[in-house]
């Protein structure tokens, strides 16, 4: 399902504006730019992965800030009835980073070598989808290195839970990821404490 489209792009990972205000999709989620053959220049497509790091909402004038528009009566929900022009004045948009590409039958975790166009759709991954990208765990450590509005640890936990409940609840697949974690975080014990304290299903 398309669910934004880029706005802003780079090595890195880029920035799109969702389709939905007030509604980016979850924080650590995966996301995929499909990239058709004749863009890639090469026989085949390219499927681009993401994890989102992080959601905003804002007037499209940057300059100008969101004024308070509730009253006693009219608040929550019921100022964009009242005020349906809001829904033309602001916009919602997030941001993602670049952890892997699925390209001639391969999943690989690394960086791609080129980002993704601009103006191109951002969709949801499908849950078999999150399954075969994160059958394998090097691309945690590409979460590691992100820097932005949210804490990569807390991006990395966010992904965490988000794959886990997308895997069905797969205790083995979240024991794995944990002690992936641990061994990127072994000489960080607080960042590490903060991460395991964050997925802990019972936390």
């Amino acid at each position: 399902m398309r669910i934004g489209e880029i706005i802003e792009t780079m090595s890195t990972g880029f920035v799109a504006e969702s389709f939905e205000l007030n509604r980016p999709p979850a924080l650590g989620s995966l996301v995929i730019v499909r990239l058709p053959a004749e863009v890639r220049g090469a026989s085949a497509g390219m499927d681009l992965y993401a994890v989102v790091t992080y959601g905003r909402t804002a007037g499209l004038d940057p300059s100008r800030r969101a004024v308070c528009r509730s009253t006693d009566t009219v608040y929550d929900q019921a100022i964009y009835q009242e005020h349906p022009e809001l829904k033309r004045i602001l916009r919602t948009e997030f941001g993602a980073a670049l952890v892997g590409f699925f390209a001639d039958g391969q999943v690989l975790q690394h960086l791609p070598a080129q980002p993704p166009p601009l103006h191109f759709s951002v969709q949801t991954a499908l849950a078999e989808e999150v399954r075969r990208f994160t059958d394998r765990l090097h691309y945690l450590r590409l979460l590691l290195t992100i820097s932005g509005e949210v804490s990569p640890l807390q991006v990395m936990a966010a992904n965490v839970r988000e794959v886990y409940r997308h895997r069905g609840n797969d205790r083995i697949w979240l024991d794995a990821a944990a002690r992936e974690i641990a061994t990127l975080l072994k000489n960080d014990h607080e960042a590490l404490l903060t991460v395991l304290y964050a997925i802990d299903p019972g936390g």
